[in-house]
Parts: C-alpha cells; structure tokens; sequence
C-alpha cells in the first residue's frame, strides 16, 4: 500500500515538473515573440514607407505624419 502511494506520488510530482516546464518554456517563447514583433513593427520603427499616401506618392498622411526627413 505504501509503495503504491509512494509511486502516485512520485508520478504527481513529475508531471507537475513536466508541466511548470513546459509552462516557463511557453512564457519565455511567447515573451521573446512579443519582443521580436516590438522591435521589427512598422509602428514602433517608425518606418516612413507607412506614411505615403495612395493617391500619390510625394503626398504624406498626416495621421502618419513621422516627422521631418
């Protein structure tokens, strides 16, 4: 009886190892997802390619308006 239990136990305990594992391996993916996607996007970069206009290209949208070259 006691072995058995000892067992469960020694099961329980591997998969919670197993699963705080997998748990810190996604936070840490995601996190370095979310850095990589804050450096590299238009909007944080400032890319001027984002505020040409349609209608012409030497025109400027002003809700895009980076400032000055």
């Amino acid at each position: 009886m006691r072995s058995a239990t000892l067992a469960a136990n020694d099961q329980l305990a591997k998969e919670k190892r197993d699963r705080d594992n997998k748990e810190r391996q996604d936070s840490t993916m995601w996190s370095n997802i979310e850095k990589d996607f804050t450096l590299n996007h238009d909007f944080m970069t400032e890319n001027p390619q984002t505020e040409v206009s349609m209608l012409a290209p030497h025109r400027v949208k002003p809700y895009h308006f980076k400032g000055m070259n």
